[in-house]
């Protein structure tokens, strides 16, 4: 059933009934070539080898399977009749005729049909490469695995380099048998592991006008992924971005970064973000955190799932730290700068650049019975309103111990002492004047002591802490300052109390025991805010809390509260209020929700941000003074080849918008989508995937 030609292994009397092929010219191309099949005939005139029945030709690169093979043996190329397959490792091509030359290694197949990837492709013909890249003309293609395919591309030529890139030319697309697209390239990554593919959402928005944003997600490897930002305002002009984020054991980080140059304004609006956290050897380490933005409102304008809607402040710094069993190093650099009155830039606050830290484990020392820990420190600060950049250092010791005074009660007393030289030193000497002091060594001391009492109505603190300022370059309490060198004498009590495992009850309050000579302190003074706190978690899908500060003698400052059921990436029903004091005639109230089917296919999300005014308190509070500043839906719609979302929003700024995201999802089951997981550390808001980019 099964011949195999081997011209220099045919027997000698095969000979007597006609001449053998005469041997193939060398080429240095060439290869040996594997044949079976059920039958074969030899025309010496033609010098061809005729196949027929289960052919099977196997060379280097490839194997053919076909009916029936005319092998022109002088030219070693073949003709193929009847149904055939080419498999090169890579790749499979089904055709119904075609012809190879097996010195170069291309081929043509007619009516060819294949599958790369996710795709199916059937075309009027197909073109082998040695390269092993295939151009299909007249080609269908279509990633959707119904039959007949919900769509189709149809393309006069698609080239395929196998496991690397799809690359359509001339394509139009079907929805059904209906053209509704012509695209005249159309480029899809083949490699799975690497690239998705770019990611378009439309929509308008009455500041910045028709948009469209794209987003490309490239995997780098197992443990990093990037995006590319690609946006279109017809307002606004073209806004670019990028985003890298990489997570390695308990290494990560991330970068991301934004820019516009506004054609209405002729403003470069940009924002730049960074955290992370990287170990180097054993004992270093490095940690940051990275935060520019040309202005506050650019959220409000080009980021708008943002939860800052305006950012109030920006906070750099960054660290390389050098840990030992005994002690820690630490080098910094950190500034802090807050929005200015007109919203339309930063302002520097504070600046230490850089600062060196160090301190140890707490220690014990001999047979003494006091554990002690001993910093130092040196730095270099700048602070707003100051005249001078101030250089310090200064070293410190601190001793504490526990004393068990019975079942469930203790003492935990503490000392600090410490001494910090200044290059400029300046302190308020009365209403209207400062001294200051030019390289000068300021003391400090401080003891404490907590009391903590542990039983059925949870784990009480009685704390007093003590704290005096020495005079510069002296060894006496700083008394003729406005604060008498005494810079903390506070009296508070704290209590913590889980009657449950589902409810936790916090409170707080204290007594400020401080005098000065500029002013006296009165009752709201010494009497510290009482604080509670209230947290309800009865499992992952119910969690409600309550936070009220008040004053003695003054009133409320602030009450917060919020509540959620359920999944917030699934259903789940929100709500939050609050009130300040700071605004003193309004209260806010947000309130959210979200309803998905079991299978997320589908899902529905709005969040409502309102104001009520009451300028009498809550009592006073009128309908007819309310405000609904903020609202948003989205609708999101999964189908068996597309992923749909809609979103519309309208929000002070003017903020109103509408934007569509309509994806086909190609090869959506094997794609390793990028972690939301990760994201949310950074991103918050894309912890329920309700995020406004594609």
């Amino acid at each position: 059933m099964i011949l195999a030609w081997l011209l220099a292994a045919v027997p000698a009397w095969a000979a007597s009934d006609y001449p053998l092929p005469p041997a193939p010219a060398a080429v240095s191309t060439a290869t040996t070539l594997g044949f079976s099949a059920d039958h074969l005939d030899y025309d010496a005139s033609s010098s061809t080898l005729h196949f027929q029945g289960h052919v099977r030709i196997v060379d280097s690169t490839r194997t053919i399977k076909a009916q029936e093979l005319w092998l022109d043996t002088s030219r070693r190329s073949g003709r193929f009749q009847g149904t055939l397959l080419v498999e090169d490792g890579a790749s499979a091509v089904a055709g119904q005729s075609g012809w190879f030359n097996f010195n170069d290694r291309t081929g043509v197949i007619e009516q060819a049909s294949a599958g790369h990837g996710n795709w199916r492709i059937h075309a009027r013909r197909a073109r082998l490469s040695a390269s092993r890249r295939l151009d299909y003309l007249s080609a269908n293609f279509t990633s959707c695995d119904y039959v007949p395919p919900h769509y189709h591309f149809h393309a006069s030529r698609v080239t395929i380099k196998p496991r690397r890139y799809l690359l359509a030319l001339n394509t139009v697309f079907f929805l059904g048998p209906v053209p509704l697209l012509y695209l005249p390239i159309l480029y899809e990554p083949l490699n799975l592991d690497h690239l998705l593919p770019l990611r378009f959402q439309l929509g308008y928005d009455r500041r910045n006008g028709a948009l469209a944003k794209g987003t490309m997600i490239r995997r780098l490897d197992r443990w990093t992924y990037d995006k590319l930002y690609l946006d279109y305002y017809k307002s606004q002009g073209l806004g670019l971005g990028s985003e890298l984020e990489r997570r390695k054991g308990e290494n990560r980080s991330v970068l991301y970064g934004y820019q516009i140059r506004e054609t209405s304004t002729g403003k470069r609006r940009w924002t730049l973000i960074g955290d992370g956290y990287q170990t180097l050897r054993s004992s270093f380490s490095v940690q940051g955190r990275l935060q520019l933005q040309s202005d506050p409102a650019f959220n409000n304008d080009y980021s708008r799932s943002s939860l800052l809607r305006v950012t109030p402040e920006l906070i750099d710094n960054g660290a390389l730290v050098y840990r030992q069993k005994l002690y820690t190093m630490r080098l910094s650099y950190s500034r802090h700068a807050t929005a200015s009155d007109n919203q339309t830039q930063f302002v520097k606050d504070s600046e230490d650049a850089p600062r060196f830290d160090f301190q140890t484990a707490p220690l014990g020392a001999g047979r003494l019975p006091w554990l002690n820990t001993l910093t130092a420190f040196a730095d270099n600060n700048y602070t707003a309103g100051r005249s001078f950049l101030q250089r310090s250092a200064g070293g410190g010791w601190e001793g504490t111990r526990v004393f068990v005074l019975g079942k469930g009660l203790s003492l935990t007393p503490k000392l600090d002492a410490g001494e910090t030289w200044f290059d400029t030193y300046q302190q308020a000497a009365d209403f209207a004047s400062t001294d200051t002091y030019r390289d000068s060594f300021v003391g400090r001391y401080a003891a404490s002591g907590d009391l903590r009492w542990s039983g059925r109505l949870g784990d009480w603190d009685l704390e007093h802490d003590y704290a005096v300022r020495l005079k510069p370059d002296s060894v006496s309490r700083d008394a003729g300052a406005l604060d008498r060198g005494v810079e903390t004498n506070l009296l508070s009590l704290r209590d913590l109390y889980r009657p449950s495992p589902a409810v936790l009850l916090r409170a707080s309050s204290g007594y400020d025991f401080r005098t000065a000579r500029d002013r006296s302190f009165g009752y709201s003074d010494r009497v510290q805010p009482v604080v509670g706190e209230l947290d309800y978690a009865a499992g992952p899908s119910v969690n409600w809390s309550l936070r009220d500060d008040f004053q003695p003698g003054i009133g409320q400052r602030s009450v917060l509260g919020s509540l959620l059921y359920g999944r917030e990436d699934r259903s789940y029903v929100s709500a939050a209020f609050g009130y300040t004091r700071a605004v003193s005639d309004r209260y806010g109230l947000d309130t959210s929700f979200a309803l998905s089917n079991g299978s997320g296919t589908w899902r529905i999300a709005a969040t409502l941000r309102s104001e009520f005014f009451a300028p009498g308190g809550p009592l006073g509070l009128a309908a007819d003074r309310s405000r609904l500043f903020e609202k948003e839906l989205i609708l999101t719609k999964v189908w068996h080849d597309f992923f749909t979302r809609l979103l519309v929003r309208f929000r002070p700024g003017n903020v109103r918008e509408a934007q569509l995201r309509v994806n086909l999802r190609f090869g959506h089951g094997r794609r390793a989508a990028p972690r939301r997981d990760w994201e949310a550390e950074w991103f918050p808001e894309r912890a329920t995937g309700d995020y406004d980019r594609p």
